[in-house]
Parts: C-alpha cells; structure tokens; sequence
C-alpha cells in the first residue's frame, strides 16, 4: 500500500502540477470535465477485480483527486463573479462546498456497504456505480453547462504572471505553504490513524469512528460564518490562525503522548472540525489575493510541495521504515504551526499595508 500512494504521490508531483496549468489555459469547465472522464477510466478499471491494473487505476485516481482539489472551486468562482453575485455570497458557497463534501463521503460510504456483496464473482459493484455517477455529471456539464472563457491572456503571460503573482508577492505564497501543511497533514493522518488506533492490538470498530471524523468536519464548516463578518468574535485571519494552532497542537499529542482510544478519537475529531474550518478560509483568501486566471496553477503548485513530502515520507516512513510514525505526524504537526504563524504574518501585512496607504 505504501509503495503504491508513493507512486501516485510521484504521478501528482508533476502530472498534478502540469494539470493546474492545463486548467488555466484551457478553463475551469473544460477542467471539469477531464476530472469526470479520469473518474470514470477509475471506475470502469477498479470494475473488474480480475484486471491486473491496479497500478494504473491508483495513478488515474490519484491524478483526479488533485484536479478535483481545485478544477470544481474555480469554475464556481468565476461563473459567481460572471453573475455579479455578492462577495459575501461567495464566502458563504465556500463553507457549504466543505460541508457537502463531506456529507457525499458519509453517503458514499453508505451505498458502499449496501452494494458490497461477497459474491462479487469478479465484478466490484461500487466502483461501477462510481462509474455511472462520472457519467451522468460528464453529461450533465456537457449539456447544461454554458462555456466560460478563461484564459491566463486576460493578465498578460502565463509564466510571468504566475511568477509575478505566486513568487514575488508574499501574501500568495504565504497561502501556498498553509495550504501544502494542511494537505500534507490530511494525508498522514489518512494513512495513519487506523494504525495509530489499533497500536499494540488494540481492538476498535473503525467503522464507527470514521464517520465521526466526516460528522466533526461538517461541524467545523458550518461554523465558519459564525467567524467572518461584522459580528465575528475575531477579526480577519485572526480564526485561521487559532484553528491552525489548535490543529497542530492535537497532532503533537497523539504523535508524543500514548494515549487511550477514546482520547484519540476526541483528538481526531477535533483535527476534523479544525480542517472543515481552514478548507472555506482558505478558499475565502484566495479569492482577496489571487486571480482566478492563476487558481489552478497556484493551487496544483502547493499540492505538489505537499505530495514531494508525502512522497518521502511514504518511501522513508511506510516501505523503508527508517522513520516512525509518530515522527511523521510531528513533522505534520510542526508544518501546521508554522502555516498559523505564516497567517498571522499575512494578516501583519495587510494590516501595515492599510496603515501605509492610510498616511499617504
């Protein structure tokens, strides 16, 4: 298992970033679009457990599972902007994609356990209704949707904005490096919290506490209006930054500190609630510092940062095992409290850049 998320991890670093550029010179729809056709190539492959293509199906799903990471968020945003729709309107839709999201994995996970059979006799029924699914919304895009033009010419050239944009202007690449840290964290935690659960044969119904996870990650983006607005207990990024803290202290703890199942669970749920949270506030500043013509090259590029250290990790970690796992979730944790200290320092600087603008 561990060699072959390693392998994926290595296809996203480039294919992965390669894609976010394809997407912001072809658009954000057409985008869509090739997401639904690599889900489909997914679930037409993982059909059939007698192909020995287990390899390539990994490498399709890993590559579309980074597309989806920003292809959706960016045709809404510029279909929104299209419309003349409200800014505060926007950062609404932000929390109710987190939120949706997550109930979809509660309900996939539902109709998995009601199509499973063990008499598959070689056909895997999830995975053709997975199919069938890319189907209709490859369909239903092709139909409905109306073409949206975006392109990287309407800033000029592709490769000087990107570099004018994400490595010149530090507030961009504050946002790139929080976002590699919560991918990043995300990912070790998937690989290893049933692990960490189970350590020293413990037994624990993992059935259970998954949807607890989803159910805690709903929680934390249905709370995000609650802290942005006029009526906000904090101000601007003043909430990311706690949750990046919060987040990275509970890492530290169930990677330094043996603890019972059912701190564990508390713990996870609490990462949980903190990454349905960060997900929106993120999504809210990259629509206040970064074009949309650059979104997905912007978002493909922090991706990348974080597969290179899953990739290393999974290799070092998980198929050497040179490294523990509890190294992996405090370099995790560790990357968590640097990001909040990058938002705090993003908000620094938009705070003096007032001030500035203020005295001239």
């Amino acid at each position: 298992m561990a060699a072959r998320l390693a392998a994926a991890a290595a296809a996203v670093l480039f294919l992965g970033g390669l894609s976010g550029v394809v997407s912001d010179k072809l658009g954000p729809r057409q985008a869509c679009i090739f997401y639904w056709m690599l889900q489909l190539a997914v679930g037409a492959l993982k059909s059939f457990s007698g192909l020995r293509c287990a390899w390539i199906s990994n490498l399709i799903s890993a590559l579309a599972s980074s597309m989806f990471y920003f292809c959706f968020e960016t045709w809404f945003v510029v279909e929104h902007e299209k419309q003349g729709q409200k800014q505060d309107l926007l950062f609404d839709s932000f929390w109710l994609m987190t939120f949706f999201e997550s109930m979809s994995l509660l309900g996939s996970q539902g109709i998995t356990n009601l199509l499973v059979n063990d008499d598959d006799k070689g056909f895997l029924l999830p995975y053709a209704f997975a199919a069938l699914l890319s189907i209709v919304g490859l369909l239903y895009i092709r139909k409905n949707a109306p073409s949206t033009t975006h392109h990287a010419s309407v800033i000029g050239s592709y490769q000087k904005s990107f570099f004018a944009h994400v490595f010149r202007d530090k507030r961009v690449l504050i946002l790139v490096l929080a976002q590699a840290s919560i991918h990043f964290s995300m990912s070790a935690f998937w690989f290893l919290w049933a692990p960490t659960i189970v350590a020293d044969g413990r037994d624990a119904q993992l059935s259970l506490i998954f949807p607890c996870f989803l159910a805690s990650r709903m929680f934390g983006s249905a709370s995000f209006p609650w802290f942005y607005g006029t009526t906000a207990p904090f101000q601007n990024e003043d909430s990311l930054t706690i949750a990046y803290v919060t987040v990275g202290i509970a890492l530290s703890i169930v990677a330094y500190d043996y603890q019972d199942i059912g701190t564990l669970v508390i713990l996870f749920c609490i990462f949980h609630a903190c990454v349905g949270f960060i997900l929106p506030s993120l999504a809210r500043l990259r629509t206040m510092y970064l074009p949309n013509e650059l979104r997905g090259g912007m978002m493909s590029f922090s991706l990348g940062l974080a597969n290179a250290a899953i990739f290393i990790f999974l290799m070092q970690g998980s198929y050497h095992q040179n490294i523990a796992n509890s190294t992996i979730l405090g370099f995790a944790a560790c990357g968590l409290l640097v990001a909040g200290g990058c938002i705090h320092m993003l908000r620094w600087r938009r705070k003096h850049t007032r001030q500035d603008t203020r005295s001239l």
